[in-house]
């Protein structure tokens, strides 16, 4: 794009060769774009471009361009002259523009003309103008690369979430599954055993394999509640399910929920010390409530909230959805997780 730029401008004006300076924050400028040229600037890879400093980049690093300026003395192009007299296509001087937007600069534009030693009011307004329209959509470029890595970096962090959600989750399934095995002496159960581990480590495959493809979570294409349902299996949990209400949510929502069950669920496999567990999906016209129940140990909510990874997991999918995340235990007496969400189009 750069490129194309400074192409358009030297092929539609006066000038007859250019390039672009691109300077960091630390002050090292970079040649980032050239067109036509001459053969000394060519040398040694732009070897007179890319090594040393010169008049223009220390008075853009000093802040004291800020206009279009006609440059009387280069020492770059000097020095070009004097050790390749024959080859420097008579360019001793050049315009220079610095390339900002707001109160950001990105770097230089320079332009340069055989035999000409200062350039025109209308030449430099010329400049000044391409330059506004560089810097404008540098800032453009350098927000949207911004965003990008930003949204890898909420990718990466959704990705772990995902894994501790579903695929985490199922190896600790295998693990408390070989554990028990272990012990067992009849050969009938310890071949049930080994089947459920086989099992679980290819769900938890097809899990990986779906993540890995941005697909839905497996078990999803028949419904959250059969998800559930088959999720629960893995974990060799019962479980209770009461649906009241008509549900036809979106894909995105089904997910998270189906990702909060999931975490409920685990929690109740991890710490209940209690096989059954209750899921309650109430849906009304204006609200979705979502309740993870269980009769075991329970807890005392003050001393999880931050120590907790998946509550804190919760609490991010709920927040996301602008819910609500309610957690209501104390020791002896269960637990019980109830998750409202707004419907209605808000």
């Amino acid at each position: 794009m750069i490129d194309g730029a400074l192409k358009m401008l030297i092929d539609h004006s006066s000038f007859k060769t250019g390039w672009i300076f691109f300077i960091n924050e630390n002050g090292k400028h970079e040649l980032s774009a050239h067109y036509q040229l001459p053969p000394t600037l060519q040398h040694d890879s732009n070897t007179y471009l890319c090594n040393d400093k010169c008049w223009c980049v220390n008075k853009f690093n000093k802040g004291e361009l800020s206009n279009a300026t006609n440059i009387v003395a280069c020492s770059r192009l000097e020095k070009a002259a004097r050790e390749m007299p024959d080859e420097n296509d008579n360019i001793t001087h050049h315009a220079t523009v610095p390339l900002i937007s707001g109160d950001e600069s990105f770097g230089l534009l320079n332009v340069a003309t055989p035999y000409s030693t200062k350039f025109q009011k209308d030449e430099l307004d010329l400049l000044e103008s391409v330059a506004f329209q560089l810097g404008s959509t540098l800032k453009r470029l350098d927000l949207t690369t911004r965003e990008k890595e930003n949204m890898i970096i909420k990718e990466r962090q959704r990705l772990a979430r995902e894994l501790h959600d579903s695929v985490n989750q199922m190896l600790f399934s295998i693990g408390i599954t070989s554990h028990a095995a272990k012990a067992l002496k009849d050969s009938e159960q310890t071949r049930l055993a080994f089947e459920r581990i086989e099992n679980t480590s290819k769900y938890a495959m097809k899990e990986m394999k779906a993540l890995i493809w941005q697909l839905k979570p497996i078990g999803l294409e028949n419904g959250i509640i059969e998800a559930v349902k088959h999720y629960a299996k893995i974990l060799d949990l019962n479980i209770e399910i009461t649906v009241n209400g008509f549900y036809n949510i979106a894909d995105d929502m089904e997910i998270e929920l189906y990702r909060i069950m999931q975490e409920g669920l685990n929690n109740i496999r991890k710490h209940a010390g209690t096989k059954d567990a209750q899921v309650l999906l109430e849906i009304t016209d204006e609200e979705l409530m979502l309740v993870i129940s269980d009769k075991g140990q329970g807890f005392i909510p003050a001393e999880k909230i931050g120590l907790s990874h998946g509550l804190t997991n919760m609490h991010e999918r709920v927040h996301k959805m602008n819910g609500a995340l309610e957690i209501k235990s104390a020791k002896g007496q269960g637990t019980i997780l109830i998750t409202r969400l707004k419907l209605g189009g808000n």
